[in-house]
């Protein structure tokens, strides 16, 4: 699921003067930037249980490039750490094993069997080395039906762009990921989905009406434990006893957030 050397040449030219190369190679930009200094604001917070004392004693870039270029779940899962969560903006808190029943429950990757998410952009956060970011922008055709509930949905064959997301994981000592988070869309005017990212956009790309996904949206909150207490359509977000202790949120789903710093 997841990269370019430009070629150029100007046949039937004797000119060899990159001067009067109108499609001459790009030279490289005079300057780098370095990224930003560290924070000076100094904070305590519940997530300060994913920074760490000791800088990584692996590649935190190179291993996330791995991870991201994964195709399917089977690939994937030797990456999570025990108490993994994942939290996306309505999404969530989740465990790897929610996420993958969750998606195989849609019939996802069989919907979508040339997907990519065609990852980009790989960079570390400048205050926390076990922290990679990264952006991606999913793409695909629906060449077999999704599962919604009940309902069985006929494939619309149709080419799916989505909207660009951000994609951010963190790391343990033992290199593996004990957090990933995945952002709203970053252009909702990008894309073929109306601005629907993620498994929402594929859904779209489906023929699924997505309707309001905002977080705090009260329509979205009421779905979302109804769906949660009867089952049957994946779930939006862990049971409680499945959810790791050190996640002290108690959003679920679309809820605002909370303040775990103030419990």
């Amino acid at each position: 699921m997841r990269q370019s050397i430009y070629y150029t040449a100007l046949a039937g030219c004797a000119l060899s003067s990159e001067a009067l190369n109108v499609f001459a190679p790009l030279k490289p930009p005079s300057k780098t930037y370095a990224g930003p200094p560290p924070s000076k604001v100094n904070t305590e917070s519940w997530l300060d249980v994913l920074q760490y004392d000791e800088p990584p004693k692996f590649d935190v870039l190179a291993k996330s490039i791995e991870f991201a270029n994964c195709k399917t779940f089977d690939e994937i899962g030797d990456f999570f750490a025990e108490d993994y969560v994942f939290r996306g903006p309505i999404i969530g808190p989740i465990t790897s094993d929610d996420v993958r029943n969750a998606q195989e429950g849609f019939n996802i990757q069989n919907a979508y069997p040339n997907l990519e998410t065609r990852p980009f952009g790989f960079t570390i956060d400048p205050d926390n080395a076990y922290r990679c970011y990264w952006f991606e922008r999913w793409e695909g055709t629906n060449t077999e039906g999704v599962k919604l509930g009940p309902m069985d949905l006929p494939p619309t064959n149709n080419d799916v762009k989505l909207p660009t997301h951000i994609m951010s994981a963190n790391w343990t000592p033992e290199g593996k990921i004990k957090y990933a988070c995945l952002s709203n869309p970053l252009d909702r005017f990008e894309g073929t989905t109306n601005g629907a990212g993620a498994v929402f956009g594929l859904l779209v790309g489906a023929g699924v009406q997505s309707g309001n996904v905002s977080v705090g949206s009260s329509a979205l909150r009421f779905q979302q434990r109804l769906f949660h207490a009867i089952g049957g359509f994946g779930r939006n977000w862990s049971v409680e006893e499945k959810i790791p202790k050190w996640w002290k949120s108690k959003a679920r789903g679309a809820d605002p957030n909370d303040n775990p710093n103030d419990m």
